[in-house]
């Protein structure tokens, strides 16, 4: 019996080829955005978890105890790790990695570069994470200094298809070997990198061994894991102890105390400054994850809709069928076995577009996420997800197949229970209060960025490209030789650079972009005729030249800007804005003196203000503006901004690379242009608006259909009553108007429900920007317009047939 089921699917299917491909089509795109959505979801959630004793694995950090509102930051200094492996009872396990790999130079096969993705371990890094060795082995990592381990992605990357154990890499001139090849960092893992030079590596400079030596770099991450049972806070406590007592001089008053944080939490640790561990957004994590399963309900709506319409073709067949005996039982199985087979190959579908697409998904998402069947994490989303479906497709369609009477289905009279088309239309609502929430969420985000675009334009992104030159060994450490060395070397690159007509300005300025400063730091300025500040105030110190505010645009809102021969200049500062209210400074500002501890000399300096530049945003506008304060560079600045010339890039940066290699033959050259550094700062914006396109077009497309299921339902209903209506005069404008009228009401009512819902879930995403848009009426109107317009259109192309249809067609079963 259940063969003859199957059968008659089969025949049935074969038979609607192009309805059953659009079926199908449009579910399994529905499905494989979700699939997508919640493996990366799911990924997430999962993040760290693959360790053994994760739940008693921490990272030391360091956080601000006075002012609770700061990141804390999750460097510690070598000897930390020294001075608390062997003291502390509550320590089970503890390793370090460093993160300086970035500043070296590796070389391979003539070609030079930095790689800013690997650690330097030793072999307890290895022993508290799970690395699986593909080729190689550790112990010679383990045993053997000038050794580096990468990952079959890397391996690849570095020597192709050449054996890599017999391969040779420099780092900073000094020859490593291959240990060992491992497999590819879990895409669940907060330490993503791919390259693991041995430790000996800090015995090989003098720098090095000065750095592990002092208690005041930071580049190490440490990890620690505590004994079952064992206290976090007495562990917590002794740390803070201990390094409090080894501090350098100038450290001695630091609020910032030792704080563990769990290694499960890490991934979605707010406060964590730490740039080399990828950081996930609980907001994000919910609301795209509700959206998946909301894009999953629509699409099954429509497919519900699509079925029934589809009833009308089959009514004699079915009609005959139970005037032969079929019962009900016979006509649901039957139902549920056809959406058996539409939801599998659907499925199939599904799997196959995931598999393409998911290349491109974790370019998107930043993730090494992987179609794993064999894991029976992604087994059991992928089934959760085709049982969802085939639940929310198969029981209505099934019920009212199998409900129909045989009397009413030979004559043509079909599903025109009231119940039955207020449900199909609550059905068909639900589709369309998706689809304008999501019009409007596009809208908003698209709206907000181009907002964002705007506050930057000044910049000329495309025109302005940063250099940073590495500093020189000794540099602010007190070697006063190599300070001079650099600065002579700095200001002759500048002359250099501007030697090409290809660039029009350079600015020299202390190292790190106009677009997103966040370098806040206490300020003490007594400033004269107020009284002295009870204690420091967080500002944004901008070491820059006299080209500066040409470069970036600055607006002076009184005074002047610094000039090069005006040795004056040295101690004066200028401000911005927002600085003038944070000092509590009166007009005239300009003009107003101060005195301050010089970083030159380590005295007291006095100085006057000599400029109020306009507030613009130098971080992102997520953030508010902080004061700012400008002065001359006392040393040199390592960092160039360099405006070419429109259409003049290519040349300008072939003069660059030439300098560059002019100067520090010993350094890859490297560059950045704002405008790459501004998609740095806004990706996760761009994911947003890239995922609610995504997610708009679909619940467009599938309302789309939603609609023409519905609208077929209703002509199929309404046949006769149309081919009255013709014989008694009316004309196909009167059809259109009478049968797009009650479609019409559909979005007015979708539009009243989806706008309070679309207004204070847009409203809560506004909320992390600290300057944003207004959510303005005609942002919705739009949204409104585009749906009726969309509606409109697809129930007149379906009323229209049924309106130049022969009369004498539609009453002839009569």
């Amino acid at each position: 019996m259940l063969e003859n089921y199957f059968k008659i699917a089969f025949r049935y299917l074969w038979q609607t080829k192009i309805s059953s491909l659009i079926h199908i089509g449009g579910l399994s795109a529905a499905m494989a955005a979700a699939v997508l959505i919640l493996l990366w979801s799911q990924n997430e959630l999962r993040f760290d978890t693959y360790h053994p004793d994760t739940d008693r694995i921490y990272l030391r950090a360091d956080i601000d105890t006075i002012k609770s509102e700061y990141t804390f930051n999750g460097f510690s200094s070598y000897p930390i790790y020294e001075a608390i492996q062997q003291t502390i009872p509550e320590i089970e396990q503890i390793t370090t990695a460093g993160t300086d790999l970035s500043r070296k130079v590796i070389e391979i096969n003539g070609q030079s570069f930095k790689e800013s993705n690997g650690l330097i371990v030793g072999r307890d890094w290895i022993d508290m994470f799970d690395y699986k060795v593909y080729q190689g082995s550790l112990d010679y990592f383990f045993n053997h200094p000038r050794t580096v381990i990468l990952t079959r992605s890397k391996s690849a990357q570095y020597f192709g298809d050449l054996p890599p154990l017999q391969q040779t890499l420099y780092i900073d001139s000094i020859p490593y070997t291959i240990a060992a090849i491992i497999e590819d960092i879990p895409a669940n893992s907060s330490f993503q990198q791919d390259v693991l030079v041995s430790n000996s590596i800090y015995k090989e400079t003098k720098g090095g061994i000065e750095n592990t030596a002092s208690w005041g770099i930071f580049s190490q991450i440490l990890i620690l894991k505590l004994h079952p049972g064992a206290s976090l806070e007495e562990a917590e406590k002794k740390i803070a102890e201990i390094i409090a007592s080894n501090r350098p001089p100038w450290m001695a008053d630091s609020p910032r105390r030792t704080k563990l944080v769990a290694l499960k939490d890490l991934h979605f640790e707010k406060g964590l400054l730490d740039q080399i561990i990828p950081h996930g957004n609980t907001l994000n994590l919910w609301v795209f994850s509700i959206l998946a399963v909301l894009l999953l309900a629509v699409a099954s709506v429509n497919f519900v809709n699509l079925s029934i319409a589809r009833i009308g073709s089959r009514i004699k067949e079915i009609g005959i069928r139970k005037t032969v005996g079929a019962s009900k039982q016979h006509l649901f199985i039957q139902a549920m076995v056809e959406t058996f087979l539409s939801i599998t190959m659907a499925s199939g579908l599904t799997l196959l577009l995931v598999s393409l697409l998911l290349p491109e998904f974790n370019a998107f998402v930043e993730r090494n996420l992987v179609l794993n069947l064999m894991d029976h994490h992604v087994l059991l989303l992928i089934f959760g997800v085709v049982a969802l479906v085939f639940i929310m497709t198969s029981l209505y369609p099934a019920m009212v197949l199998a409900t129909l009477k045989p009397i009413g289905l030979l004559k043509n009279q079909v599903l025109t229970g009231i119940s039955r088309q207020h449900f199909r239309k609550g059905l068909v609502t639900g589709q369309l209060i998706f689809t304008i929430v999501m019009l409007i969420g596009i809208v908003t985000v698209h709206h907000q960025f181009t907002f964002i675009q705007q506050q930057t334009d000044h910049y000329q992104k495309e025109q302005v490209f940063r250099l940073h030159v590495p500093l020189p060994l000794g540099f602010g450490f007190g070697d006063v030789e190599a300070k001079e060395r650099h600065r002579s070397r700095v200001n002759s690159i500048k002359a250099r650079l501007l030697a090409n007509s290809a660039i029009q300005t350079v600015s020299q300025v202390n190292g790190t972009s106009i677009l997103d400063d966040k370098r806040n730091q206490p300020v003490e300025i007594s400033w004269s005729g107020y009284p002295k500040p009870t204690e420091p105030t967080d500002a944004v110190i901008i070491w820059a030249d006299e080209d500066y505010a040409a470069l970036a645009n600055l607006t002076l809102v009184s005074g002047r800007w610094f000039e090069a021969e005006n040795t004056v200049d040295l101690n004066n500062l200028i401000i911005n804005e927002t600085a003038v209210k944070i000092f509590g400074l009166q007009e005239p500002v300009v003009g107003t003196s101060f005195s301050t501890i010089s970083y030159r000399t380590g005295s007291e300096e006095t100085g006057r203000i000599i400029g109020i530049v306009k507030d613009y945003h130098h971080k992102s506008l997520h953030e508010q503006i902080d004061p700012i304060v400008f002065s001359l560079d006392p040393y040199g600045a390592s960092s160039y901004l360099v405006k070419v010339n429109a259409g003049a890039a290519p040349q300008a940066l072939d003069h660059a690379k030439k300098v560059w290699k002019e100067f520090t033959p010993e350094h890859p050259f490297r560059y950045t242009f704002l405008d790459e550094e501004f998609d740095r700062l806004y990706k996760d914006d761009r994911k947003a608006l890239t995922l609610s396109l995504v997610f708009g077009g679909l619940s467009i497309l599938l309302s789309s259909l939603g609609l023409l299921g519905m609208i077929s339902v209703s002509i199929q209903q309404r046949t006769k009553e149309i081919g009255i209506r013709k014989v008694m005069g009316a004309n196909v404008t009167g059809i259109l108007t009478l049968f797009s009228k009650d479609f019409v009401k559909l979005v007015l009512i979708a539009f009243a429900i989806a706008s309070p819902i679309a207004w204070y879930g847009m409203n809560r995403w506004l909320e992390n920007f600290a300057y944003r848009i207004e959510l303005d009426w005609w942002i919705f109107a739009g949204a409104a317009v585009i749906t009726l317009l969309i509606a409109v259109l697809i129930v007149s192309s379906q009323t229209l047939k049924a309106a130049l249809k022969n009369p004498v067609e539609s009453l002839r079963t009569e």
